[in-house]
Parts: structure tokens; sequence; C-alpha cells
């Protein structure tokens, strides 16, 4: 059984499941989802169930076959990275760990894995599964066969939770507009469609001629979001896993993506590997070939 253990919002847990899952195909074996972390964390919510995801659910017993049955020694145990449990994988660095299929077909896996590496074994199953379970309400519906009519392009920006973190800062505007002007010499008469949360900056910060700012799909609504992305036919997306999948997810093989070159608020490519590996922040595997950075 390989269990993986769920965090953050919709992004990080599509990478998380697809890396999880290529695991466990790879084992011809179970795969569950630990889902403890959304009751610690009630600002963030699961939503892969919004979605055409095959879903089974770790028991809180399972997971401690894993973790520690003790909840003072589980409790040391995480503090500790897992380093005393053999049957935990957390996950040693950001870029892509390159011995990841020959981890052991029994396992309980920590981390955040973000990379098509992972996955690129299940990738047409990932674009099957990663569709919207319900039909979406008119108004993204007509939206969305824009999208298809035109030349269209999603821009994302995201800022509220990047506002004051020590990892992550928003791209900044100049960023955003070389992947404007970018797009504007590759794409003829281009429609750009604006994904943000705080939309009303991006109304009075960005100065984009023929564009449509999509406002209207908050809170439990906000998945869709992503998936209006992938209906556009190009995109300049943020220093976001959000805007990444709804990049990827398009599944255009002429489609132009730019992205940010500095995924973190510094650049930790170039950075000796500290004593605390996982917090080795090298972004070198996220974006993949063929994308622009700038």
């Amino acid at each position: 059984m390989i269990i993986v253990r769920l965090r953050g919002g919709l992004g990080n847990q599509f990478f998380q499941y697809a890396a999880g899952k290529a695991l466990a195909e790879f084992h011809q074996t179970s795969f569950k989802l630990d889902l403890y972390y959304y009751k610690k964390h009630p600002y963030r919510k699961f939503e892969l169930d919004k979605f055409n995801v095959p879903l089974e659910i770790a028991s809180r017993e399972e997971v401690h076959t894993f973790t520690g049955k003790n909840p003072v020694i589980r409790f040391l145990n995480k503090y500790d990275n897992y380093f005393h449990c053999p049957e935990v994988f957390a996950q040693p660095h950001y870029h892509f760990y390159e011995d990841f299929f020959q981890l052991p077909a029994n396992l309980y896996l920590s981390g955040y894995w973000q990379s098509e590496k992972y996955f690129e074994s299940i990738r047409s199953k990932i674009y099957e599964w990663y569709t919207p379970a319900k039909p979406f309400d008119e108004r993204n519906e007509t939206v969305i066969q824009q999208m298809k009519s035109c030349a269209s392009v999603s821009l994302h920006v995201r800022r509220g939770d990047y506002a004051g973190n020590s990892i992550f800062g928003s791209a900044s505007q100049e960023y955003y507009k070389k992947g404007v002007d970018y797009i504007r010499q590759h794409v003829d008469n281009p429609h750009f469609f604006i994904f943000s949360d705080e939309i009303e900056w991006c109304r009075k910060n960005l100065s984009i001629d023929k564009a449509t700012f999509i406002d209207w799909n908050k809170k439990d609504d906000s998945y869709k979001d992503l998936w209006l992305m992938s209906n556009c036919k190009n995109h300049v997306m943020a220093n976001s896993t959000f805007s990444w999948w709804g990049a990827w997810l398009d599944n255009n093989p002429v489609k132009i993506v730019t992205a940010p070159k500095q995924w973190f608020k510094r650049n930790y490519n170039n950075d000796r590997t500290p004593m605390y590996p996982a917090r080795y922040y090298n972004s070198k595997d996220i974006i993949p070939s063929g994308w622009i950075t700038l």
C-alpha cells in the first residue's frame, strides 16, 4: 500500500496525488490518501473530490502503522522529518528525486513532489482524472466557449497568501509585462483572461488591451478558475502550482506557456545543500521543458 500525505491547496493536492498514484501503479499496489492535514488547517480544503479522481481515504489506524502508534512518538517523528520511520519517505529536497521509483511498495509519502517527472508514466490518466466531476454553470460554460473560439491566453496573478511569506513572493509586474509582450510577439490577436486572488489589484495595475477579468468564482468555486485556465490556448502563469496545473492540463500541443524564471522569493538553485535538505528549494524541475521562463 502507498499512502500519500495531502496538504496545501488544489495545485499541491494534484501534485501529491499524481506522484503517489504513479508509484502505486508502478508497484501494482493500493493507493490511499491521508487527509488529516485538513482537520488541523481549516483554511485549506480537500478539493480532489470535485474532480473525476479515484479516491480511497486511509484510516488513522492505517496511517499510524507507518508513522507510529504512540502520539508522542508520532510528534517526534514528524518533527524529525520521519528520519526514524523506515516505512515513511519524506521528500529529501525540492527537485526531482531520481530514485523515486526504487522506493518500496509499502510506504507513506510526505512531500510536495512538484515535477511532472514523477507522473509521466500515467500522464494520459491524469488528463482523464483531473476533469470536473459536475457540469459548470452557464456563466462559466459561456466563457469556456469564448476561450475556445479565440486566441485565448490565461494570465494568473497570485498575491494574497504570498504577502509576508518568507519563501514565496508574487511575480513582479515586470515579469507580467514580459509575458504579455512575448505572447503578443508569437500569437495573433490574443485575448487575455485574467485570474487572481486579488482581481481588483489586477484591474488597477495591469494595463492589458482585450482582457476579460474572471472575478466570480469565489471560495468553494475557486477550483473552477483552474479549469477555465486549462481551456485557454496559451498561458502566462504565476509562480503558483494553481496556474501550473491550469497550463499543464491544457492539452494543446502548440501552446505557449511563460513562467517566472525565479520560483521562490530568492534563487536557491545554486545553493549548497543545507543540513536540513528538505529545505533545499532548488526549483529546476518544476517548469517542464518547452515552457518559456522570463
